[in-house]
């Protein structure tokens, strides 16, 4: 509980997008991010899940195990939380 509460969405968003293209170049492309601000958002959610999540492969980088287990928890938790504030901005 204690690493949840270092996460904030913005690190989330992050990692649901470095889980899709496997580059951080190309995750920090797709945010308007720079690749470093990607890297030290990947360095965070290294420490805060204890876990490398993501490592050099032969084409960009390779989840890890953890990292596959977090892929869908995570894409759901997003989904819901787009579809939460998309309904209520369309109700106000």
């Amino acid at each position: 509980m204690n690493n949840l509460r270092r996460l904030d969405l913005n690190l989330l968003v992050t990692l649901d997008v470095l889980l899709a293209e496997h580059n951080v170049t190309r995750a920090a492309e797709r945010q308007n991010f720079s690749q470093p601000s990607v890297s030290v958002h990947l360095a965070k959610l290294r420490d805060i899940f204890d876990d490398p999540l993501l490592i050099p492969g032969p084409r960009g980088m390779r989840p890890t195990a953890r990292a596959e287990e977090l892929r869908e928890p995570l894409r759901l938790a997003l989904e819901a939380l787009a579809h939460h504030f998309s309904a209520h901005s369309s109700s106000a």
